[in-house]
């Protein structure tokens, strides 16, 4: 494997940075029920990357373009109620810039409290994120820059994404069979695929991984597009899902989703969506391996798991996009009541 193809990003004159990327990746041996994954997958961490999302590579990147002389750009808004207001909030503070985050009237998140500890300035807007994303674009012009983490809004998120092919091939040392990734509008698929795309034209390796897309059951605009072999449009059903991070139904921006189905067929890669209680069923399966991730996470383990193109002798790596502290649990901790009784613990440890 002969080439510098870990250089391939946009350089600006500014480098902000909180050494996000270089994400571990471990091995896999999970099985739950009647469904195993093979022993060639493995995970990639992006849980933790410094604000522990995947988020953290565009905002880098974006917030670099701010404070370069290069552009003319002065602040940064952007629409979102999860991982992304975190990761721009965080790097803004880091490179002293105003951050504006828009989101939809209603109850506060773990994730809004996390963005709120960096200071921006939190603006609640009457409607849905569709509303907030409209709202972020009319907003954004030559001194204020975008960074919705959608294809439309931010040329620097797909292009960031780049990097995680890039590591993938650096760490194992060939391409993967498939790369499952978890989905809303899906910015992270189409520049994962793009990396693996521009290492194959500089005849850095020989393929390009087939890109599997996992959604949410209950919201599943990409998969359904997929599936139908139609463009992809707008949601226009109710959604009946509680994992959000991959449930976008696309109002306004069904070009984004357009954008990823492209993607997954140019990598002769396929989609499916899974229900809530398949998703959480195998969070806890990670869980019990030592990986904490955030429910939309592990879709990408499960969809491994759950797609019957995926053989068992087929190597995977599943992108494990956020931390399980993202989210609160809904569950009572279990624990035991005792004072320094020693042979209970032993007990407990030990039979």
């Amino acid at each position: 494997m002969d080439g510098d193809f870990r250089a391939a990003l946009p350089s600006f004159d500014a480098e902000i940075t909180a050494g996000e990327g270089e994400t571990p990746l471990v091995d896999l041996a999970v099985g739950q029920d009647d469904r195993r994954i093979g022993s060639n997958v493995t995970a990639k961490l992006e849980s933790l990357n410094p604000t522990c999302s995947f988020k953290d590579r565009g905002s880098a990147l974006a917030v670099s373009a701010i404070r370069s002389s290069e552009t003319s750009f002065e602040a940064v808004v952007v629409a979102s109620t999860g991982n992304t207001a975190t990761s721009v909030a965080a790097y803004a503070a880091r490179a002293d810039i105003p951050c504006a985050i828009l989101v939809p009237a209603g109850p506060s998140s773990a994730k809004l409290a996390q963005a709120a500890a960096h200071d921006p300035t939190i603006f609640t807007v009457d409607g849905t994120f569709s509303d907030c994303f409209d709202l972020s674009q009319r907003v954004a012009d030559e001194r204020v820059l975008n960074a919705t983490a959608v294809y439309s809004a931010n040329a620097f998120v797909a292009s960031a994404n780049r990097t995680v092919a890039f590591e993938l091939v650096h760490r194992l040392g060939k391409t993967p069979d498939w790369v499952s990734v978890p989905v809303g509008a899906g910015p992270l698929l189409g520049g994962v695929y793009l990396g693996f795309r521009e290492l194959r034209d500089a005849g850095i390796t020989g393929s390009v991984p087939r890109m599997l897309c996992v959604q949410a059951m209950g919201c599943h605009p990409i998969v359904r597009a997929v599936e139908d072999e139609t463009p992809v449009t707008s949601w226009d059903r109710p959604i009946r899902t509680n994992i959000g991070a991959i449930a976008d139904p696309l109002r306004g921006y069904a070009e984004d989703g357009e954008h990823t189905r492209q993607a997954i067929l140019a990598s002769s890669g396929t989609a499916v969506a899974l229900d809530d209680a398949t998703i959480k069923s195998w969070q806890k399966t990670l869980a019990s391996e030592g990986i904490y991730a955030e429910s939309a996470s592990a879709a990408s383990v499960a969809a491994i798991a759950h797609c019957d193109a995926v053989a068992e002798d087929h190597s995977a790596v599943a992108l494990v996009t956020g931390h399980g502290l993202k989210e609160p649990s809904s569950n009572e901790v279990p624990t035991k009541d005792i004072d320094t009784d020693i042979d209970t613990v032993r007990d407990a440890l030990l039979n």
